[in-house]
């Protein structure tokens, strides 16, 4: 038995998707498991860690809401959260739909040490890094999945955004102190170095969405520092680097990286934010050909859309179901002309499985693909 055991793991890994993903061979076509190990209100709110706490607290992110909780109560309920929120059946249905790469956003505290003296980690809920673990070494194997991590949350918060879990709400300090960025770097290399010899794992996502009071040439030193000293021990994962936020277009970091393999450039693309103005029929013609473009004028590193959906403003609703699914179809298609691939926002957010069939949620992946709204 053991030893029909072992000849079934050692088939799965020789046929794993990572390694066809890491060289191009195939693209990612993902989702993110947001919400399991960074928090934020607005998809999680079902969940047992909100329960009595104050409206005032949900904006803050996880540093905000483990502040007013504190370890006595927090601790627990974090361990449910995580317990609950993304089980071994989510990885095995979303790979049942053809999902080959899942994201997953990660925030500083989950090492569990900050080499720079910081005590900040201690704030947060422990023991999140036993869940990776399980992702990466077993689930996402046994369903042939690759996994990419993301530094979601930076020490100091890269962004001030809740995402983030920034100390004060709205402000970033990540690059305002050099141990903010060490401490990510250290961050970067734990990951690495952690999984290196995972069959499932794809790479580190260097850094989510940074901004606020993040200056370009602290960024760039940062992914350099980070890219140069994980390649320093033979690791040859994917990594990945993002310009500042809103500069997301072929005229950032187009040259940034490119003699270097495996890198790859995220790029974020939601039609929402900068198309609230524009309508069904705008979103079709302006929209979507205009995220087109700046993927076929690319010409450094391969882009990854790390993040997109086909959620719309109201001014855009695509009110019927084959509207919706039209608009849909092609924004899927236009998203995967990107030559890294991408992954979807998110998998699933709260009450997914109690609102009406016709409650139509283009936040959650897991929603459109059991309703048939849209298809991998």
């Amino acid at each position: 038995m053991k030893i029909i055991f072992l000849c079934l793991m050692m088939t799965l890994v020789l046929c794993h998707i990572q390694p066809d993903i890491r060289s191009g061979k195939v693209k990612s076509k993902g989702v993110n498991l947001g919400g399991w190990f960074v928090v934020e209100h607005w998809m999680t709110s079902s969940s047992v860690i909100w329960e009595g706490v104050p409206e005032y607290y949900h904006g803050y992110g996880e540093y905000g809401l483990m502040s007013y909780l504190g370890h006595s109560v927090g601790d627990a309920r974090f361990e449910k959260h995580r317990q609950e929120w993304i089980t071994e059946q989510d990885i095995a249905e979303l790979a049942s739909y053809g999902i080959n790469t899942v994201r997953v956003s990660v925030g500083f505290w989950i090492a569990g040490f900050d080499k720079t003296g910081g005590s900040d980690w201690k704030i947060f809920a422990p023991n999140g890094l036993k869940y990776l673990d399980q992702l990466i070494k077993n689930w996402a194997v046994k369903y042939n999945v690759a996994v990419l991590v993301q530094i979601h949350a930076a020490k100091g918060s890269q962004n001030g955004l809740d995402h983030s879990a920034p100390p004060v709400p709205g402000q970033s300090y990540w690059a305002q102190y050099p141990e903010n960025v060490r401490n990510t770097v250290d961050l970067a290399v734990f990951l690495a170095e952690r999984y290196k010899q995972e069959i499932a794992f794809l790479g580190v996502g260097l850094l989510n969405e940074p901004a606020g009071t993040t200056d370009e040439a602290t960024l760039k030193q940062y992914y350099l520092t980070a890219i140069s000293e994980i390649r320093a021990t033979g690791n040859d994962c994917i990594l990945t680097v993002a310009p500042l936020l809103y500069e997301q277009d072929p005229d950032h970091f187009n040259d940034f990286a490119l003699k270097e393999p495996h890198i790859w450039q995220e790029w974020h693309k939601y039609l929402i934010w900068g198309y609230e103005d524009m309508n069904e029929e705008q979103i079709l013609s302006i929209g979507i050909p205009g995220v087109q473009k700046q993927l076929d004028i690319w010409k450094g590193n391969p882009i990854f859309i790390g993040e997109w959906s086909i959620a719309t403003t109201d001014n855009a609703p695509f009110a019927s179901v084959e509207s919706f699914k039209s608009f849909g179809n092609k924004y899927r298609d236009t998203i995967t002309s990107a030559k890294g691939g991408w992954t979807y926002w998110t998998w699933k957010t709260s009450y997914d499985e109690t609102q009406d069939i016709s409650q139509r949620n283009a936040w959650s992946l897991r929603q459109l693909l059991r309703n048939g709204w849209f298809t991998v």
